[in-house]
């Protein structure tokens, strides 16, 4: 009786220990993979706000983001030293999943913002075409206008014959 009593209380107290041992334990290479893994998302989205910030876009939002991302990075390197594979790993998959979308969200960012840029260099070529052609016009039909006026003007003087008188 004591022995089916020590029996039935000491086999789930040995399933939960295996249950738990299974759910935490995780192996350095499991750790390390899942590092590499994170801090290849961390660089790929910090070179597409990068790109993004280059053309002009605003990329403060997409900066503090990242800046988190690093931050659970930063935190997985650390329990990766101190021996704690399982929050390495747990860590290292939250800064993974976080940055996802962030890259397409820069890259979607740079390119309105270059589409912008395009867009207001024609509108500035537009509008400097069609000054210049005001221009021209007003300079000849001014031309014009003054030119008739100054010779109708001149062919109504009547000029003075002078002497000579040198004899």
């Amino acid at each position: 009786m004591v022995k089916s009593k020590f029996l039935v209380g000491f086999i789930p107290i040995f399933l939960l220990c295996l249950v738990v041992s299974s759910v935490s334990a995780a192996s350095s290479d499991e750790a390390q993979t899942a590092i590499n893994m994170a801090e290849s998302r961390v660089s790929l989205v910090y070179k597409s706000v990068l790109e993004a910030e280059k053309t002009g876009a605003n990329v403060s939002s997409l900066l503090y983001k990242l800046n988190n991302g690093s931050t659970m990075l930063s935190e997985a390197y650390m329990q990766y030293r101190i021996g704690n594979f399982s929050e390495a790993v747990n860590f290292a998959n939250q800064s993974f999943n976080y940055l996802d979308g962030i890259e397409s969200e820069a890259n979607s960012l740079r390119d309105n913002t270059v589409m912008e840029r395009n867009q207001r260099i024609l509108t500035s070529a537009v509008v400097s075409a069609l000054a210049v052609g005001a221009v021209l016009f007003a300079g000849i039909f001014g031309w014009r206008f003054f030119k008739d006026k100054y010779y109708k003007r001149s062919l109504k003087m009547k000029p003075e014959v002078q002497a000579n008188d040198s004899e």
